[in-house]
């Protein structure tokens, strides 16, 4: 039971950070410059935006959790069955992003289901 409950930490808190740094980046912009000041401009809005601060600490708090499940659970189990992010990810990129997610890409998600639903046999 603790095991599930790390899992979920480490896939939800995982999913939210990448979900929140997307929505930060989107925010700031496309980076098309690369000159040294152009980078740190960027560098500076990054470590002003709210979202992407956000998105730090759930991937922290992912990292330090998905440490606590390995001292707990075999790599074996726990790396292919974090894989269930792709999913969640997926669907929080259409719903909370409005990003358009094609058929293909729905495809590939329920594909990882199925995957880690037989790794976790």
């Amino acid at each position: 039971m603790i095991n599930f409950l790390l899992l979920s930490t480490v896939i939800l808190a995982g999913a939210a950070g990448d979900v929140s740094v997307a929505h930060g980046m989107k925010r700031i912009g496309e980076v098309n410059r690369f000159s040294l000041i152009a980078l740190v401009r960027l560098a500076v809005r990054i470590a002003k935006n709210k979202y992407i601060g956000l998105g730090i600490f759930w991937k922290a708090v992912a990292f330090f959790t998905f440490i606590a499940l390995l001292a707990r659970a075999d790599l074996s189990w726990v790396a292919p069955a974090t894989a269930i992010s792709f999913v969640v990810e997926t669907l929080a990129a259409r719903y909370l992003l409005r990003e358009h997610v094609s058929t293909t890409r729905w495809a590939g998600a329920s594909i990882v289901c199925l995957g880690v639903a037989l790794i976790s046999l």
